[in-house]
């Protein structure tokens, strides 16, 4: 059932950035709140909770835009005598942004949408390895914001919860767009 709503979502969402307007790119950093690999909570078993996010923005018509993204925690590692623990994760989301006002700086938004989470973890004992997967389906909901810092670079951030049946958490992301649109109007100028 997850990968027919999966294969369904990522349609849906393939044809609406077919038909939009790719306008803006770019990436940052974030913290969240983390959570404990396979529900259960030993300080070996904690996600990171620092990330890096890649991001793009498909204006399909004002106020609805569609984000979609992908972050990579930096890894929590622990380490016990002979024992290493790594629990690593990485996100794909898809978002709907509805832009409540449409000003010349700034502009704020409301987001909803889809998250697909993978999760490893690893155990070495010694020379013993043991490697454990997991993954779950979500909803994302929050707020966030661009900034103009130029024609050609907006700052953005945003915060949100992640909710899943296994590890629900709240991330803030901020980072920098670089205006795809305003570089294709100047290059035909030839600016």
């Amino acid at each position: 059932m997850k990968r027919y709503l999966v294969t369904f979502c990522m349609s849906i969402a393939i044809t609406l950035i077919l038909n939009g307007q790719f306008t803006k790119l770019g990436g940052g950093l974030g913290f969240t709140s983390g959570y404990y690999f396979h529900e259960m909570e030993y300080d070996y078993n904690k996600s990171g909770h620092f990330l890096g996010s890649l991001k793009g923005i498909y204006e399909l018509s004002l106020p609805v835009h569609i984000s979609p993204s992908i972050s990579v925690f930096f890894p929590h590692v622990y380490k016990e005598m002979n024992s290493k623990y790594t629990v690593n994760t990485m996100m794909f989301d898809i978002n709907g942004h509805y832009v409540f006002n449409e000003m010349d700086r700034f502009e704020f938004y409301g987001l909803a949408g889809l998250d697909i989470m993978l999760a490893w973890k690893k155990e070495k004992y010694l020379e013993d390895v043991n490697k454990e997967k997991d993954n779950a389906l979500g909803l994302n909901i929050g707020v966030g914001t661009y900034m103009k810092i130029t024609e050609m670079l907006d700052l953005y951030a945003e915060g949100k919860y992640l909710w899943n049946n296994k590890y629900n958490q709240f991330m803030l992301n901020a980072g920098v767009l670089l205006n795809i649109d305003w570089m294709k109007k100047n290059e035909k100028q030839g600016i």
